[in-house]
Formats: structure tokens, C-alpha cells, sequence
């Protein structure tokens, strides 16, 4: 399945009405009446036009960025897997061990976005003041396509393109889901499925919890590179208004990574000590281990 073809069944529609759909369950059965209040409908207005922003972008440019990309593997002549390696592995395999791949990879992007110039990046997605299904949708474009090709790369590379539909459909769900407002903490199961309890603490506007919780599916690979952290139930504040970033201005939100990076440009030129500044939610040495 081409990228195009795999692009075209997501339709935003779909996207959208699951998202409508989780936040509706919130609202009526488990009574959280926050969910189409003031401010969360504010948070999610500013989502789908950021949303919509990236559908436009994606119009222009992904077609030309994903033949670019093909092209440098191509020009590196990048090793991979024969073809054919997975013949006699039962799909439900190859699924599991490229929805594995995916998020190892995803991990590693991830934490590279919650560096001091990764940050920016990724900023939009913690914009989001009242998080739930539609946060799930709120992310740069730049961050899209970062994340895209890191596993895009990788299942191409291990020979697993049938693979692609399934990772790419189980990934979207189990992202609404812990993007929702539940007390779910899956127990013993905590380190092998990432709960919305654990994704909480991910988005929460607090020291403790900046650079935690990175893996999308797999706590696991917090769990072993030092970045686990299991809290209890989240009652954090949700967002990055600590960090400068807004969280119902869409314009604000989409030029931030373009004006943060040129303010710590600047500040790089004249030596000017750009820890004072407002600056990324976690520590410039994150992509070492926790100690």
C-alpha cells in the first residue's frame, strides 16, 4: 500500500467523528460534563483549525516529501531485509511486531522532540489545555512528518508494508483512547499498554512529569531508558502555558516552533545565556537516562 492510498482511508471526517464520539461517551456515561464546556470546546475549536492547517500542508507538500525521502534511501543505498522474510509469519505477527517497531521508533522521536531544540516541534500537541480525543489531532505538521518517516522508514526497511494498515489503524485508536479523560491504570498490564493514566501524566504542566511517559504504547521503553514515571491518578494542570506556548490561539500555536527557534538562533549568535528564557519543557541532557 502506497502512502497516498494509505493517507486517503484516514479521511478527517472519520478522524474527527471518532474523536467526536470518545469525547460524547465522557459526557454521557461517565458524567464528566467538562468535556463540552467553555474551555474545552475553546481548546478544541483551536484543534481542528491546527488540524486543518496540516490537511492543507499535507496536500501540498507530502507527495513531494515522501519522494524525496525515497529518493535519499535510495541515494544511501540503505540496507534492509530481503524481501519475502516474513512469508511464513502469520499476519498477526508481523502486525504486532511492527506495531513494536513503530513505537520503539516513535519513543526515540519522541524524546528527541522533548530536547531543548526538539521542543518546538512538538509544542502544539501540549498546547492543549483540556485534553481529551481531540488533543490526539493536535500536532504540528513538522512533527507529522517527523514522526511519519521514522516508521514509515523502519517498516519499510524490516520488509512489512502489509503490516502498514493495521499498525497505522490500532495506533489512531489506542491514541484517542489514552488521550481521554479515565481513571483507567491497567494494573499489572501498566508496563505493556500505555493507560490514559500514564498519557495523563504525560501532558501535565508540572517539573515531575516533563520529558516522562514518552512511549505512545509500550511503557516499556520508559520503563528501560529511564523516562517511567507512575503517579496515581493525574489531577495536574494540563498544557505548556508554563513554557510560553498558547492554548486557543491556532495561529500562535502553528508559528510558535518558527519563532522559538528563531529567538534561540538569535540568542546563539550573541551568546546570550538562553537558559534564562523561556525555553522546552525538559532539560537540555533528556536524552540521557534518568538517574
Amino acid at each position: 500500500m502506497t502512502l497516498p492510498e494509505l493517507l486517503s482511508q484516514r479521511s478527517w471526517q472519520t478522524e474527527f467523528g471518532m474523536a467526536l464520539l470518545a469525547s460524547g461517551f465522557l459526557y454521557l456515561v461517565c458524567r464528566k460534563r467538562d468535556e463540552f464546556s467553555l474551555h474545552a470546546l475553546q481548546n478544541i475549536a483551536a484543534t481542528i483549525l491546527v488540524a486543518g492547517a496540516n490537511v492543507l500542508a499535507a496536500v501540498l507538500f507530502v507527495d513531494d516529501i515522501n519522494a524525496g525521502a525515497q529518493a535519499l534511501y535510495a541515494w544511501l543505498g540503505v540496507p534492509h531485509l530481503p524481501a519475502g522474510f516474513w512469508e511464513d509469519v502469520p499476519l498477526w505477527a508481523v502486525c504486532l511486531i511492527g506495531i513494536a517497531a513503530k513505537d520503539f521508533v516513535d519513543y526515540w522521536s519522541h524524546r528527541l522532540m522533548h530536547t531543548r531544540w526538539g521542543w518546538p516541534t512538538h509544542a502544539a500537541h501540549h498546547s492543549d489545555t483540556h485534553v481529551n480525543a481531540f488533543t490526539a489531532y493536535r500536532v504540528h505538521f513538522l512533527e507529522q512528518i517527523l514522526m511519519m518517516l521514522g516508521y514509515i522508514a523502519v517498516l519499510t526497511w524490516l520488509q512489512m508494508p502489509q503490516a502498514i494498515p493495521a499498525v497505522v489503524v490500532f495506533s489512531s485508536l489506542h491514541n484517542l483512547y489514552v488521550h481521554m479523560d479515565l481513571p483507567f491504570h491497567h494494573g499489572p498490564l501498566r508496563y505493556l499498554i500505555a493507560s490514559p493514566v500514564f498519557h495523563r501524566w504525560h501532558h501535565a504542566d508540572v517539573p515531575e512529569a516533563y520529558g516522562k511517559n514518552l512511549a505512545n504504547v509500550f511503557p516499556l521503553f520508559d520503563l528501560i531508558f529511564g523516562t517511567y514515571l507512575d503517579a496515581g491518578r493525574c489531577t495536574a494542570p494540563m498544557g505548556a502555558l508554563k513554557s510560553g506556548v498558547e492554548d486557543k490561539d491556532p495561529v500562535a500555536i502553528y508559528l510558535y516552533p518558527f519563532q522559538e527557534w528563531g529567538r534561540m538562533g538569535r540568542e546563539a549568535l550573541s551568546g546570550h545565556d538562553a537558559e534564562d528564557a523561556p525555553g522546552p519543557l525538559v532539560p537540555a541532557n533528556s536524552l540521557l537516562p534518568a538517574e
